[in-house]
């Protein structure tokens, strides 16, 4: 028989009947073990608890390896799988699993705050009546901190708003900051604040992360009715997904295997009067051979829009040095015509901030969604 080469097959519990270990295994159960010889044609002395057996695996061992092994069978030859370290790309894939079907857009959970903020009927005003004042303070304050081009501070706004995106907050926190004020964090507050209110049964069906649930069921010492209770699971689901999507981003943006190339993915919400707008930015940084020379290095920055006024956007920039080309994609002819006639503005603004404009252009077509948008930085080969 071919045994695989992460496989291990125990001695025959027949055959040795008299070791607990044998008679207790149990399918799927985690073992640690240790090497205490090398394979030798084909077969390895292996220690596991105070128990020492001569397995048969074509595993390359080394004398005094740790193992961590997992039941795959007990009857008759035992036998037992290697669980490898797992990688990089290994845990992502599991992680988009199951955040993937999870995630939606963030305006759809803004919508949803603005609703328990300026309710639209009746039944929300009663519905918002029966809720603590606290629930709606937190989705007013996280509202109120989106940039908004309205507002005089808008430049500033718009600056906090890029570095506080949530694809850092874990990091800041391993280096002893305090990332309270960006969008994750805010978000996962209100989340754990709306969790407190709800009963015990009505979060099971919210089909929520794990984590955020509390580790010992909770006694609720307020009362809603059903209604208030059915409007705070959805505002729940929305918050849920929207966390979901920066994790997702966050993924995207880890270390790449190819140490040369780094990608970050990050959505960016503006608020314009009683709706919020989404600016979908990629940026990303490809070195030459010599990593240390700037001149090679090459940033790209996608920016994928969809305003009321404008109609679906795309923008690409290609940056080397102080060589940049623009490309703007836009799906109404009205609005490349008016992007078109701003054109020598927007190059005389990147002159006289010493950038070497190689191209400028503007296109009609159809614009791509997000997630299509090519993954290598390049402008050379798009076209419309």
């Amino acid at each position: 028989m071919q045994i695989p080469i992460t496989q291990i097959l125990l001695p025959s519990t027949t055959q040795t009947s008299r070791e607990p270990l044998l008679q207790n295994l149990k399918p799927g159960q985690i073992l640690q073990g240790t090497a205490m010889s090398g394979n030798i044609d084909g077969r390895l002395s292996l220690q596991i608890g105070v128990t020492r057996l001569v397995a048969e695996t074509q595993l390359s061992v080394r004398p005094g390896q740790s193992l961590t092994l997992q039941v795959v069978k007990t009857e008759n030859t035992p036998e037992l799988r290697v669980l490898l370290p797992a990688t990089l790309e290994s845990l992502k894939a599991t992680a988009l699993k199951t955040l993937l079907p999870r995630q939606q857009p963030l305006p759809e959970a803004f919508k949803a705050l603005i609703q328990v903020i300026q309710p639209s009927s009746r039944e929300q005003i009663q519905q918002l009546q029966q809720l603590p004042p606290a629930v709606r303070e937190q989705a007013v304050a996280l509202v109120n901190r989106l940039p908004s081009p309205s507002e005089p501070g808008f430049k500033s706004q718009l600056q906090r708003a890029l570095t506080e995106n949530g694809l850092l907050t874990e990091s800041k926190l391993l280096r002893g900051m305090n990332p309270k004020s960006e969008l994750k964090p805010q978000l996962i507050r209100l989340m754990q604040r709306i969790i407190q209110l709800l009963p015990e049964n009505r979060l099971l069906q919210a089909n929520l992360d794990p984590k955020l649930l509390p580790a010992q069921p909770k006694v609720s010492t307020e009362t809603l009715p059903d209604s208030s209770v059915k409007l705070l699971i959805g505002l729940l689901k929305h918050l849920d997904g929207a966390v979901a999507r920066i994790q997702t981003h966050q993924l995207a943006s880890l270390p790449q295997e190819d140490h040369t190339r780094q990608v970050w993915q990050f959505d960016l919400p503006i608020r314009n009067g009683n709706e919020i707008d989404l600016f979908q930015i990629r940026i990303g940084r490809e070195d030459g051979n010599r990593s240390t020379d700037e001149d090679e290095t090459v940033w790209s920055l996608s920016l994928h829009m969809d305003l009321a006024d404008l109609g679906p956007m795309r923008v690409q920039l290609r940056l080397q040095a102080d060589k940049l080309s623009t490309l703007i994609w836009c799906e109404r002819p009205v609005t490349n015509h008016m992007v078109k006639s701003r054109l020598n503005e927007l190059r005389t603004a990147y002159e006289q901030r010493g950038l070497a404009v190689e191209r400028l252009e503007t296109h009609v077509g159809v614009v791509e969604a997000r997630e299509a948008l090519p993954h290598d930085g390049s402008l050379l080969n798009e076209k419309a």
